[in-house]
């Protein structure tokens, strides 16, 4: 596997494993709506089926949640998803050695998770030639992306810019030529200079927020370049 995520954020970790159940449960559902994904394609990636997957995956946070093993956990542990997919591989077994019934739906005003989400993902990630891992290491640049993306939006919308965002977002990923260009540009009654100005403000300010959301993973925030070299990486791997 070649991306190297050291931790989240520890002020998260140190919430979800708090005292107060409110505050853990707060940063316990955050947590679980940045990883839950990527859990669940290596679950599936593992051979175990969709629904089995989703529940598996909401039940080792509803454990989590019960048991606050997150509070263990301090900056230097070493690599959050490291500690995370162990604790998922050591439930699964449990749960299967000891024939434990999942919590089916327990735990759902917190945690939400939908197995049929998880497919469209995992859907998008399948390689034959990529181990469970590795697809969990995809799966998290796509969160990782994908939330700097839901960024920009709002940040566009709050500008009341949402029109420019929803014309501009496609081409931040996708190449087009001139001519479809230059019919974008008349469609936003703008110039072919004002567009090209505007396309690379937007990609100017997606890397800034790839980079911001990155360096939320990290403990030394200096990594953040070195760590979204590696992420692009992953994911075009």
């Amino acid at each position: 596997m070649t991306g190297t995520f050291h931790t989240t954020r520890w002020s998260l970790i140190a919430g979800a494993g708090a005292a107060d159940e409110a505050r853990r449960s707060a940063a316990l559902s955050e947590l679980c709506a940045t990883y839950w994904k990527p859990l669940y394609a290596f679950l599936r990636a593992r051979g175990r089926a969709p629904q089995d997957s989703a529940d598996l995956v909401q039940d080792l946070f509803a454990k989590l949640l019960e048991k606050p093993a997150l509070g263990e956990l301090e900056p230097g542990s070493g690599r959050f998803r490291n500690w995370l997919l162990t604790v998922l591989v050591n439930h699964e077994r449990d749960v299967r050695d000891h024939g434990r019934a999942l919590k089916r739906g327990d735990g759902a005003s917190t945690i939400a998770i939908s197995a049929e989400e998880g497919e469209r993902r995992f859907a998008e990630l399948q390689d034959p030639a990529a181990g469970p891992e590795e697809l969990f290491e995809r799966a998290w640049v796509r969160e990782v992306l994908e939330t700097a993306m839901r960024l920009l939006e709002n940040e566009h919308i709050a500008r009341g810019k949402r029109a420019i965002f929803a014309a501009l977002s496609p081409l931040l990923t996708e190449e087009v030529d001139a001519a479809a260009r230059a019919e974008l540009a008349v469609r936003l009654d703008l110039s072919p200079v004002a567009l090209r100005v505007a396309l690379h403000r937007m990609k100017s300010r997606y890397r800034e927020l790839i980079l911001e959301t990155v360096r939320e993973t990290l403990e030394d925030p200096a990594e953040s370049a070195g760590e979204l070299e590696a992420l692009i990486g992953a994911l075009s791997a």
